[in-house]
């Protein structure tokens, strides 16, 4: 029999991932004559018996690599008159345009087809990108994937399709973008007009430096730098001028790009031109980029040194700083908090790097680590030395004398349970009710949570918007097999916080519904307990009366979304689906987060108001079992034709039925 198309993907190690996968392709393979091919290239059984009820045509590929050797694996197996391929993480929206496609007979004007692909930028599935992706094209001699990686399909032949048809697809979750922060400057024209009157004026070729450097011009920003320090050679009272272009050049070096040419340049500064102190305190801050860039962690250190024993000096002879500076050249530039600390950083990651915790000691320990509300935005820094350099970075924590809850809690990981009895819950707690630093809040939650101490005692020093907002962190931090362990505390935390521990679990189904690729009535299922979590919470904190009708626009957005989803689920028990697709979307407005799930429910249900089955009784069951014994008997006794007749009068009555499904593709290719 004629297969019109034939769909292959590849699939690893994601059950529940190829699960949504198949079920977006149901539709399809029941109303297009077409075959499965799933080409197996993981070892979890779960995947080829969540494949083995969508088709029997299941390859198993050892992995090799190559992208393009596992897709001809299924290209090769492929009988239908056109072939078209997907990932198992990817799903479509719907299939309807390209049903279309093939029952018009469109198909037979083209030879290759697109299908538009949208990658999400967030779990949240709001924002996105699209992009047609070449993914059909019709099986004619010789076609083939070529490429180990970015595998593409030759040769392309004939006029292309563009559909509007996409899957869905989380494989590119990327950051935000970084905003610029260069200005068009206004005061250039008049710099050059005035050079043009005034050549030998150094202070327009001061300005102009700057002004070029700061929009990003450094060609031009260089050559007004050397010009003005020509200009200073010989010239009285230009010492100022001298110093001020010997940081700019630098600066303009360091841009550039290439680090370890302005390293040399800067080196070459410092031993032939001999520069003042203030001056050899911003080449050394330089040199410690540099250096730090081009991982000579030894001269990282060496010029850190050399920066703390001169401004020591400077501490000491106060008159200098006056003497020496010129514009933004001057104290403050050395002195600001944020830079001095940036520096002293870079010269204690590098002692951490030669394994040297008393020079990281040294440089950690002049931070200001009594202030915790200013240095509490270098935790994650010290979180990643922790992970990258454990044995020093332990070390170091036994050398630093500062008192500091981060301090204290890395101390107190180091603790053994067992033996230390109630010292690191203890300490843990210390930890929590002394530290401002949201991120350490975190750190210690996660770990309380993790190691099995509890979070009962925690939450009894947390109110409960700080609870909830480092609860919320937690959550999204952590991987699904983690959260499940998180799970084994929430019974507990109720007990003693009740509405703490039900927030947790409240974050718990929410990050479950998101990420764990549920469908159908399990979807429905968990959906419907989550929504009865959000109810209790906050019908526990607010009088019955809000609840009404017209006070419910006082309620927390949160609330609303439940409420409306709550609404949204009777009408679904009462078999009222258009009614539930309406108050499914207007939930969305008050929790967009989960726009993914709502998305998938109402793909479900408008799959439901199409199927006969649900509103059927008895007696239409009955009839349909009775139509599948008849066709398993004309398929045991060889008569394929009229077994085909059967499958196309049970199709559109049983549009969910697998087993049809699987049966419909044998007897299309016998």
């Amino acid at each position: 029999m004629n297969i019109q198309l034939s769909i292959s993907l590849l699939a690893s190690d994601r059950p529940a991932a190829l699960e949504r996968c198949l079920d977006s392709l149901r539709p399809l393979l029941m109303q297009v004559p077409s075959e499965l091919i799933v080409v197996a290239t993981g070892t979890d059984t779960r995947v080829r018996e969540i494949a083995a009820r969508y088709t029997d045509q299941i390859i198993p590929f050892t992995w090799c690599d190559d992208f393009s050797a596992a897709r001809n694996a299924g290209l090769k197996a492929a009988k239908g008159e056109w072939f078209m391929y997907l990932d198992d993480d990817e799903w479509f929206e719907d299939i309807f345009e390209i049903r279309d496609f093939f029952q018009t007979g469109e198909y037979h004007d083209y030879g290759t087809a697109f299908y538009r692909v949208r990658n999400y930028l967030d779990w949240d599935g709001i924002r996105y990108f699209d992009f047609h992706a070449f993914r059909m094209a019709r099986i004619d001699p010789g076609i083939a994937f070529q490429n180990p990686i970015h595998e593409e399909l030759v040769p392309r032949r004939g006029e292309t399709k563009f559909f509007e048809a996409y899957v869905h697809h989380y494989g590119y979750i990327v950051g935000e973008k970084k905003e610029s922060t260069g200005k068009t400057s206004r005061n250039i024209p008049m710099l050059l007009k005035n050079i043009r009157k005034n050549p030998d004026y150094i202070k327009n070729y001061v300005q102009l430096t700057r002004e070029y450097y700061m929009r990003k011009e450094l060609g031009k920003a260089e050559e007004y730098c050397r010009k003005g320090r020509r200009l200073c050679r010989g010239k009285a009272g230009a010492e100022w001028y001298v110093q001020w272009f010997q940081v700019y050049q630098s600066d303009i070096q360091a841009a550039k790009g290439d680090a370890e040419a302005a390293r040399k340049a800067i080196i070459s500064i410092l031993e032939k031109e001999h520069p003042g102190e203030l001056t050899r305190l911003c080449l050394y801050r330089k040199l410690l980029l540099l250096c730090t860039q081009l991982k000579k962690y030894d001269e990282t250190i060496h010029y850190g040194l050399e920066f703390e024993n001169l401004l020591a000096y400077m501490e000491k002879t106060p008159e200098l700083w006056e003497q020496q500076s010129y514009g933004d050249i001057n104290k403050g530039r050395i002195q600001n908090p944020e830079e001095l600390a940036v520096g002293r950083l870079r010269c204690a990651e590098a002692a951490l790097h030669l394994d040297d915790s008393g020079q990281a000691a040294y440089f950690l320990e002049l931070l200001n680590w009594e202030d915790e509300s200013w240095i509490q935005r270098y935790y994650p820094i010290f979180d990643t030395w922790k992970s990258q350099h454990a044995a020093a970075f332990q070390k170091v924590l036994g050398q630093i004398t500062a008192n500091n809850p981060y301090l204290l809690f890395q101390r107190s990981m180091l603790l053994d349970g067992d033996a230390e009895g109630d010292q690191k819950p203890r300490q843990f707690l210390q930890c929590m009710e002394g530290t401002v630093s949201p991120h350490l809040q975190l750190q210690i939650i996660r770990e309380a949570a993790l190691s099995g101490i509890g979070l009962s005692r925690f939450a009894e020093i947390m109110d409960l918007d700080t609870w909830r907002l480092c609860t919320q962190q937690l959550i999204e931090k952590l991987s699904l097999p983690e959260t499940d362990r998180i799970h084994e505390t929430v019974n507990e935390l109720k007990g003693t916080a009740f509405l703490h521990g039900l927030w947790l679990e409240i974050l718990l189904r929410e990050k479950q519904l998101i990420r764990k690729c549920l469908v159908g009535r399990e979807l429905i299922k968990d959906l419907s307990e989550y929504t009865e979590c959000v109810l209790t919470y906050y019908k526990k904190q607010y009088q019955e009366k809000m609840f009404e009708k017209g006070n419910r626009n006082l309620l927390p957005e949160y609330c609303r979304f439940a409420l409306h989803v709550s609404g949204a689920l009777q009408s679904i028990r009462e078999r009222k689906l258009p009614e539930a697709v309406s108050r499914f979307r207007s939930a969305l407005q008050f929790h967009p987060a989960m726009t993914g799930v709502i998305r998938e429910i109402i793909r479900h249900l408008k799959d439901s108001m199409d199927n006969p089955a649900l509103n059927a009784g008895t007696d239409f069951e009955v009839l349909a079992g009775q139509m599948k014994a008849s066709l398993s008997t004309l398929v045991e006794q060889g008569y394929y034709q009229e077994a085909m007749s059967v499958v196309q009068q049970l199709v559109p009555l049983l549009p969910e039925d697998l087993e049809l499904l699987r049966l419909r593709q044998e007897l299309l290719r016998m």
